[in-house]
């Protein structure tokens, strides 16, 4: 096939980047590694991430818009971000569908996806949301919650009616659209994401050691933005309740000074480490090393980071919300707790760092469960079923058929102890 992919065009696919420039990168690579030829339309460090021959990028990038990623953090400068990224990506689209002819073209922004739909009555529109509903969220500001929701029903329901097929993350999304926005049950597929479970593994290079350079004997970690959202500050408080384990964090963002404060407020400095982004060929060891994976954020849909842990045979400790659970089996590959709750999130680190046993088999449970159905190859096979079906190439399979792999382990006898019952 011949595929035109549209990142979101916020934030530039390199080192540090977030989930869902990830997931355009690397669908675009599976799929030209499997003899398509992919344009990829976004800005793509071509020193952290190689492109295979069928793949060529489209770069988008301006001076306007490289400087609004030096502005503080906040929801209005996530909303300019978004629509400037967008915007630029959109009219790079229009312009390559003018000048060529694709078989399908696969959008991962609301915005540039609705812009791109408008006089494009050729092309068949696959359009992957990649955030979970406000609905599905929660949020540390009220004003937020009612932006989004307001943003939501204008922007993005907008683009469901009008793609010819839209593709969520997780199930319950999936079956939402159909049911409260009136887009038919056919044209709505879920596939989830994707890791790389040649880079992430459980063995690697010891030469790299993490705890050597840090001095720790073992560590809890946080990955990801260092951003209101995704609630760093909230491991840091149940770090202080539990002793003698450190945290690592590894990720950037406006709350880093913030949490360095805290953390000599807390008296805790000393076993925590902001080591900032780092290259994603050096996140394996990060992970490998780890006692547990800590993942508090209260707006995720799929966040790939927990399927990196697990493909390095790391637990998860995890928010219940939105997708999590279809991917962090709680019990089973980690612990699913309450979003917001220091005492719980506390409890999980306690319990899981002090069980080597229990850890060893979640980390299994959780390696198996990526390289049965989490795999790329496999995730790019699911979307070039739903692309024939856009096409009319062939028929499409039955939308349900892409979500098998996200069934339970078969269960294992695990005794809970008395504080999840309480819990």
């Amino acid at each position: 096939m011949k595929i035109l992919m549209t990142s979101r065009g916020v934030v530039p696919v390199k080192a540090g980047c977030g989930g869902a420039e990830i997931v355009v990168y690397q669908l675009a690579r599976s799929m030209a590694l499997q003899g398509h030829d992919v344009t990829l339309v976004g800005e793509v460090d071509e020193h952290d991430f190689e492109l295979p021959e069928r793949l060529r990028v489209e770069q988008v990038e301006s001076q306007s818009h490289k400087r609004m990623r030096f502005l503080p953090g906040g929801l209005p400068t996530w909303i300019v971000q978004h629509l400037l990224g967008n915007l630029l990506v959109a009219l790079c689209a229009r312009r390559l569908l003018r000048e060529g002819e694709y078989d399908v073209v696969h959008a991962h922004g609301a915005l540039s996806a609705l812009l791109i739909s408008f006089g494009n009555r050729s092309t068949p529109l696959v359009y992957t949301e990649h955030d979970a509903t406000p609905w599905s969220c929660r949020y540390r500001v009220w004003y937020e919650r009612w932006m989004r929701k307001t943003i939501y029903r204008a922007l993005n329901v907008s683009v469901f009616k009008r793609a010819d097929r839209v593709v969520t993350v997780f199930p319950s999304q999936a079956r939402e659209i159909a049911t409260y926005w009136g887009v038919e049950a056919e044209r709505v597929s879920t596939i989830a994401n994707g890791t790389d479970a040649d880079a992430f593994r459980p063995t690697g290079d010891e030469a790299t050691s993490v705890k050597a350079a840090l001095g720790f004997d073992r560590y809890a970690l946080y990955v990801g933005g260092l951003v209101p959202r995704k609630c760093p500050d909230i491991v840091l408080e149940a770090a202080a309740e539990v002793d003698n384990v450190p945290i690592v964090f590894v990720g950037d963002g406006p709350m880093r000074s913030r949490l360095a404060r805290r953390a000599q407020e807390l008296g805790v400095s000393d076993r925590v480490a902001l080591i900032g982004s780092v290259p994603s060929t050096e996140l394996g060891e990060i992970y490998r090393e780890a006692d547990v994976l800590v993942l508090p954020t209260i707006s995720d849909a799929f966040p790939l980071v927990a399927l990196e842990a697990m493909a390095c045979g790391t637990p998860v400790i995890a928010s219940r919300v939105s997708g999590v659970p279809e991917m962090v089996e709680d019990w089973q590959t980690g612990f699913l707790v309450k979003p917001g709750d220091v005492g719980q999130l506390a409890m999980g680190i306690r319990f899981l760092t002090g069980d080597h046993e229990l850890r060893d088999r979640m980390g299994a449970n959780g390696r198996r469960r990526v390289v049965a159905g989490f795999r790329w190859p496999l995730v790019a096979e699911r979307y070039l079923s739903v692309y024939r079906g856009a096409a009319g190439l062939r028929p499409e399979p039955d939308p349900s058929a892409v979500v098998t792999e996200l069934s339970p382990l078969s269960p294992h006898a695990v005794d809970q102890p008395e504080w999840v019952a309480s819990a």
